[in-house]
């Protein structure tokens, strides 16, 4: 039966985990991937906090208040500076967020949960962001380690909310000095990627933030036409922003909604934003162009 609790909701995401990938490979990353979790599975609970599950490479704990996720969360980020999970060196994004949570079974949802979410997802690598709501619960002692940075409307907010980050470093020789004359803004979280055909349609979040196109059976989404390339392009989610690259002989067609001309992608890439169509191996004007369409959903990336 659901309840709803007041807790801290924390995530711990691996920076640049796509390119460790390419680079390693999918069973040497994987390991790494599974040591980092092991390591946040042995951590988090000496904080009074649990681990609440892992979304490949990233890992959701909640705590009973913001002091025991901040302090965890800043340990976790030393420790893996340290002594890095599968000696493979890793920079971690972090975010962190406290209020009402539903909790049903083992798992946790909300907005949230949703923020937090959002919050690792826009980090840099070596960043801890959080809220006004964590910052107004931290001791005397740990108040002083937030500073303010940005400013951006989160899911649910009718105003701008204001992003601190937590220093976790003890050398401060390691910190970007802030400009204390303006803050940035944080881009907003503007939802999932629906991909559809007359066929079949596939939505890209944080549960699914890589789908391969091509004509192979294998690709999660198969066009058989011989202008189409068996692995053709791939479209994975960076942060809170979806990029198309293209990998193919022919290229890659893009359209967007209400922008004129088609672009044409040979080895490139391009971030698809609002709504739009592409086509794989034939410009748009080919009678026989098969269009993916291609929307924004307003439902947030965190959400299955």
């Amino acid at each position: 039966m659901a309840e709803t609790r007041d807790q801290a909701v924390a995530f711990a995401d691996i920076a640049s985990s796509t390119r460790i990938y390419r680079e390693l490979g999918d069973a040497a990353a994987s390991a790494i991937a599974n040591a980092f979790c092991a390591r946040v599975a042995e951590l988090v609970p000496r904080f009074g906090g649990r681990m609440v599950k892992t979304l490949g490479d990233e890992v959701m704990s909640v705590f009973p208040g913001a002091e025991e996720a901040v302090a965890a969360m800043s340990a976790l980020h030393r420790d893996v500076a340290a002594a890095p999970p599968g000696g493979h060196v890793l920079q971690l994004h972090t975010g962190i967020d406290f209020g009402p949570v539903i909790v049903e079974s083992d798992d946790l949802y909300g907005t949230i949960v949703n923020t937090a979410a959002y919050l690792a997802a826009t980090g840099r690598a070596e960043q801890i962001l959080t809220t006004q709501s964590v910052v107004d619960r931290l001791s005397p002692t740990t108040v002083p380690c937030a500073r303010p940075i940005y400013t951006t409307r989160l899911k649910g907010h009718e105003h701008d909310s204001l992003i601190y980050e937590v220093i976790w470093q003890l050398d401060p020789g390691e910190l970007t000095n802030r400009n204390p004359a303006r803050l940035q803004y944080v881009p907003p979280d503007e939802g999932a990627l629906l991909l559809s055909t007359d066929r079949i349609t596939l939505s890209l979040n944080r549960q699914r933030p890589r789908v391969q196109l091509g004509r192979d059976a294998g690709n999660d989404l198969v066009l058989v036409d011989p202008f189409v390339s068996r692995r053709h392009a791939i479209i994975e989610l960076e942060a809170v922003r979806f990029r198309l690259i293209d990998a193919s002989a022919n290229g890659t067609f893009v359209s967007f909604d209400g922008f004129g001309e088609e672009i044409h992608l040979l080895r490139g890439e391009t971030l698809l934003h609002g709504s739009g169509r592409i086509s794989l191996g034939r410009s748009f004007g080919d009678p026989l162009a098969t269009p993916i369409a291609f929307r924004r959903d307003k439902r947030s990336l965190y959400r299955v």
